[in-house]
């Protein structure tokens, strides 16, 4: 795959002012301008090029199947993807059937990625049953690891793509423009993201409910990847959140490939460490990036050996990740 396919756009190089003679311009691979992906990494590549000698610039792309396999190659530095499209990759669960056994973690966050079927308030839709019959978004052909998701969390409610009428779509980005053009009666979103700010801000949508059943998460489990979790969020009415709502969850990753340079890594965890306060304040959906949470206790990808070193000398690493880890292999 040449990095230039389905390349969307260079969005922008963070603009900030270079630090020593020695600085390195790094590429940030991201998800499509509009998506939580991309306002994450890049809220993460200007924390790191103010407070580092080193620049991320961020590179936009139709969804993580047009970057993943270069990332891998070591032709980019860096992206921010969540622990499901990480362990798909590193699995060869992909569109390309091809593990991607390079990919490494550098930082984690937790539950900042909050996933469920926006629709619209209003309408005929109350539960996720209800949605037997309707228009449901689908395909995904350029984020391949949304699909088996919206696949698993339909079928733990009794519901196939032959008991609803499916809108292929890209990416997940033009899943809720769907909902927004109606095109759509029900689509596959995460909490905050700006599409359905836009689309919300019009036309009140409201999140449906996965209810707490631990058999629920079990199948949805079971069926996609051993990652996912299932969180409580609270009334959230700007959001789409009328009413105690639970949605999956899972971890966010700050990945690169396993031939990145040590001092790199450490420079970039260093300045993110550091500037903590300010780097969750860059974007909601970095709230969850806690140093406690900097090391996955669920790791779906091995951690950089140069990020094992940095948890250590931090106090944050554990023998129970390593074990993890290990299982993945």
């Amino acid at each position: 795959m040449k990095h230039t396919l389905k390349s969307v756009a260079v969005v922008a190089a963070v603009t900030v002012a270079a630090g020593t003679a020695d600085a390195k311009s790094l590429v940030m691979a991201l998800d499509r301008a509009g998506t939580l992906f991309n306002a994450a990494g890049s809220g993460v590549a200007k924390v790191v090029s103010q407070h580092s000698d080193d620049r991320l610039i961020v590179r936009a792309f139709g969804g993580p199947d047009a970057y993943m396999e270069v990332l891998n190659e070591g032709k980019y530095d860096f992206s921010v993807v969540s622990s499901s499209t990480a362990w798909y990759n590193y699995m060869g669960k992909n569109s390309s059937n091809k593990e991607m056994k390079n990919l490494r973690i550098i930082r984690s966050g937790q539950g900042a990625l909050k996933l469920g079927f926006a629709v619209y308030d209003e309408g005929p839709i109350k539960t996720v049953s209800d949605m037997k019959g309707m228009r449901v978004t689908s395909d995904f052909g350029g984020h391949a690891v949304i699909q088996p998701m919206v696949t698993a969390a339909m079928a733990a409610f009794g519901i196939g793509w032959d008991d609803v009428k499916p809108v292929p779509v890209t990416g997940a980005l033009d899943a809720p423009q769907a909902l927004g053009s109606d095109r759509a009666d029900a689509t596959w979103a995460s909490l905050g993201m700006p599409v359905i700010r836009e689309i919300h801000a019009k036309k009140k949508v409201r999140y449906l409910s996965f209810g707490d059943k631990p058999e629920t998460l079990d199948k949805i489990r079971q069926d996609t990847f051993p990652g996912v979790r299932m969180t409580k969020v609270a009334p959230l009415p700007p959001l789409g959140v009328t009413a105690p709502t639970y949605l999956l969850t899972y971890d966010s990753y700050i990945i690169t490939h396993k031939d990145q340079d040590a001092k790199v890594i450490k420079d970039v965890l260093q300045a993110l460490w550091d500037n903590n306060e300010e780097l969750q304040k860059a974007h909601f959906s970095l709230k969850g990036f806690t140093k406690e949470d900097a090391a996955s206790d669920l790791p779906m990808l091995p951690h950089h050996p140069a990020a094992i070193a940095f948890y250590k000398e931090k106090g944050v690493w554990s023998d129970e990740i390593l074990k993890k880890e290990e299982a993945l292999k």
